[in-house]
Parts: structure tokens; sequence; C-alpha cells
């Protein structure tokens, strides 16, 4: 009687998923996988962070919101999920997940799911330091292996048979052997970042005909120069191929490959290395402080501050936070090159003085500054700068 029961149940469950359009399997997909249940979680706490923030708005507007922003949230979620889910699964493999997710196992995990990535947060973060350390100490013991006597009369010998070129000064210099490919590698070292360093390749053409230098590849920043002149090295010339690592440009340790194209068809790999201090943000602000008015209508005159980038480096303005909720702000998110200029535009509203009953006007702006391109790589340095209106 039992088995009857328990088949008439699973034959009753699989009629109903099979009764189910795809988008309807794939919703109640989510609902048993704890994917909708943890959006619904990561919902709740970005309405919490916001109330906090936002101190003097009733408990019953954070409920309302919330609700909308689920309903809203969850509904376009779905939209974006079903496709993807359609195009990566079949309908049978659809139906067999939620089989499983139905069954004992299945709601163990979802119901485990949480506490165990909970837990796990604190080690993974460790875990992950730990290997950005090792990759970084990899990095930085790159090119330090030291080539023996041997090592080096074989280097001369394969680069003159490949290039045509004979290294006269290859004991200034280095075989990158760690990348097992037979370039050189021109070792700035450590430097103090004030003055430009300049080493040399001083090579004898010792092919049949004259050989043109191109502009070296791959080289997407501006911290090496090179210099080797623009007319052909004769057949016998000798000549300085300099290579000139830029101080006010040069940052942070770094390790890069670039190519030199030659004439002959070519391409000498060359590799880049180098410890250089890191460049501070420099910039100056019109005026930090800023003289409130009486406002006279619902919103004041823009309050603006003018930024300017002093220094050598890109930064972007990556976040503003303002400690009091009663003014629009609006600045560029764009990248502000060297000697470029940039407008943070204050507008104050006198509806929001109202609304969250504040008599103390005095605004405390953070501005927090970020090196490099906006959406480029990140290159450490940030700063923050306090504005304000008072």
């Amino acid at each position: 009687m039992r088995n009857n029961l328990i088949f008439a149940f699973l034959t009753l469950f699989a009629f109903q998923i099979n009764a189910q359009s795809l988008e309807e399997k794939i919703e109640n997909l989510l609902e048993l996988d704890g994917t909708i249940s943890n959006i619904e979680t990561l919902i709740t706490q970005t309405i919490e962070y916001q109330k906090q923030n936002n101190s003097g708005i009733s408990d019953n507007y954070w409920e309302s919101l919330e609700k909308k922003v689920r309903e809203k949230s969850l509904k376009e979620l779905k939209t974006i999920v079903q496709p993807i889910y359609s195009q990566n699964y079949t309908e049978s493999e659809i139906d067999n997940l939620i089989t499983f997710f139905n069954s004992k196992t299945g709601k163990l995990i979802t119901e485990k799911q949480p506490t165990i990535l909970e837990e796990l947060n604190l080690p993974l973060m460790q875990w992950s330091q730990n290997l950005g350390s090792y990759v970084i100490e990899e990095i930085e013991n790159k090119g330090k292996n030291e080539s023996n006597p041997d090592d080096l009369e074989k280097f001369k010998t394969y680069f003159k048979s490949k290039y045509g070129l004979q290294i006269l000064n290859l004991n200034d210099l280095a075989i990158d052997q760690e990348n097992n490919i037979g370039d050189l590698l021109v070792d700035f070292g450590k430097t103090d970042g004030k003055e430009n360093i300049t080493k040399i390749i001083r090579i004898k053409n010792n092919s049949n005909k004259e050989i043109t230098f191109d502009k070296p590849t791959f080289l997407i920043r501006d911290d090496v120069k090179f210099e080797w002149g623009n007319e052909p090295v004769k057949v016998g010339e000798t000549r300085d191929l300099k290579i000139i690592l830029i101080a006010e440009q040069a940052e942070n340790r770094s390790y890069s490959s670039i190519v030199i194209n030659s004439s002959n068809g070519n391409r000498i790999p060359i590799g880049i290395k180098y410890d250089a201090p890191a460049k501070e943000i420099s910039y100056e602000i019109s005026d930090n402080k800023l003289k409130f008015k009486k406002l006279q209508q619902d919103l004041s005159k823009p309050y603006i501050f003018i930024l300017k980038n002093t220094g050598k480096k890109d930064f972007h303005i990556s976040d503003i936070e303002i400690d009091k909720e009663i003014a629009y702000i609006n600045y560029s998110k764009e990248t502000i090159k060297p000697n470029q200029k940039t407008e943070i535009r204050i507008v104050i509203s006198k509806e929001l003085i109202v609304k969250q009953k504040i008599k103390d006007l005095k605004l405390n702006i953070e501005v927090d500054l970020t090196k490099g391109e906006k959406r480029g790589f990140s290159s450490f340095a940030n700063e923050t700068i306090e504005l304000i209106i008072e």
C-alpha cells in the first residue's frame, strides 16, 4: 500500500512538471535551488543599508519601498535568467533539476547553502589574499635567475644566428630564462622615481643587409621610451639601442613584454622590469568651503567646486558621499587627465530640508578620487577630499 502511494505521488508530481511551460519550470527551479531566496536577502540588506544612512524616514516608507523593489527586481531577474537557462539546459535537464531539488538531498543543499557560504566568507577571503601574495611574490622574483658564462655564450650564438645581430654588452643585461623563450631582460631595478634611467643594448649588424628597427609593439603604456635613430643599421655597423625608463610615468613593480620589429622580418621579444615608487594623486580644488545662502526658492543655485588634476597621472571621481540627504549632486564620471578641470555641482532642496526636519544646514561632502582611467586598470592610489558648505 505504501509503495503504491509513493508511486502515485511521483506520477502526480511528474504530471505537474510536464504541465508547466518552460518559463514556469525555470521560475520553479529558481525557487527550489535558493536563487530567489538569496536575491530576496540581498534586497533586504540593500534596503536596510539605505535605511541606516537615511534616518528620519518612516518605517512604513521602507516597508513599502522593499515590497516595490522586490516585485520589480525579481521580475527583472527572471527576465534576465530565463533565456540563459533555456539556452544552457534542455527542458528534460530542467525537469531533472527540479526533481533533484525537490528530493531530500536537494532540499538539504538549499537549506545549508546560506550557512556554508557565510562560514566560508572569511576563510575564502584569507585564501584569496594568500593567493594574491603568492602571485605577487612570483612576479617579483621573475628574471632573478642568474646566467652562467656558458648560458651567455649560447645566447650570443643563438641571437646572432636568429637575428643577424651580435650583442656586445650582454654582461650588462640578462637572459629571461624563466619564460624559456630566450629573449633579453632589461632590468632597471629599484628606482627612486626622480630621474630617467637609460639602459643600452649595443648591437653589431652581422647580417648581409641593412636593418631598420620599428617602434615596439605590445607597448600600451608611456613609462618606457626607445631611441635608436631613424637611419638603418648598416652591415658591420655598431649601434646603441637606448631603452629609457621615464621617471614621472613609471610606478609600482612592473614586468612587461614588448616586441621590436626589424626590417628583415624578425620580431625580437624583450622583457622590461622595474620597481618604482607609486605616484600620488595631485590636485587642487577651487575652494574647500562654500558659504550657504538662505533659500529663496525650492532649489538653491548650484554650489560649484572646481577640481583640477595638477599631477602626471589620470584619475577619476569614484564616489561622492554627503552627510545629509538634502542636496542633489552632479559630477562627471569620466577620466580627469593632467591639467584638466571638472566641476562638482551641489543643489540644495528646500523640500528635502523640510521633509527631514534638519536645522543645521552645514554639509560635509567626501569625494573619493581613484588613480587611473575610468573603466580601466586600477593603479591602487586613492584619496578622499572633504568639501564643506556652511
